[in-house]
């Protein structure tokens, strides 16, 4: 009887280890194979998308960053700042005038405050003020963009 109770349970641990076995050889080949998937996919993705990083500055010392922010091929300023931004108001003046944002995250323009956008201009260091609506500088791989609140006089000379 002590015998056979021993065959047996021999027998039941030699059963679960190659059972254990097959399943994590199973599941190792599965992880590959999703792993392999992604890796395609990430690299489609980088072809129809560009990634920017992105500050939003509150004009009260709150900033917040963004970074590797994906974004599709095309986006502008404002699509950058409607994608971080929970909340974003903003005047459509159409035409050359473009786009006016007016609000973000409950903070409004007033008559002496407002939104800017700013780039970073890699090859000079220096952040420069956009001439034009945020809804017509399009974003290119790498952009750095802040939008920031600040104060109409003196006209601010950067967004930090």
């Amino acid at each position: 009887m002590e015998k056979r109770f021993f065959t047996y349970v021999v027998l039941g641990l030699f059963s679960w280890a190659i059972i254990g076995t097959v399943m994590a050889g199973y599941y190792f080949v599965q992880r590959d194979m999703y792993q392999r998937e992604y890796n395609e996919i990430a690299k489609q993705l980088t072809n129809i998308s560009l990634k920017v990083d992105f500050v939003l500055n509150y004009g009260n010392g709150t900033r917040i960053w963004k970074n590797d922010t994906l974004l599709p091929l095309g986006s502008t300023a404002f699509n950058a700042t409607i994608h971080i931004a929970r909340d974003v108001g903003y005047q459509d003046f159409g035409g050359e005038l473009g786009i006016l944002v007016t609000s973000i995250d409950g903070v409004s323009q007033n008559d002496t405050h407002g939104w800017f956008y700013w780039i970073w201009d890699k090859e000079n260091t220096m952040w420069l003020s956009m001439p034009y609506s945020c809804a017509k500088y399009i974003l290119h791989e790498g952009d750095l963009i802040a939008i920031t609140y600040a104060g109409y006089s003196p006209w601010p000379e950067g967004p930090m």
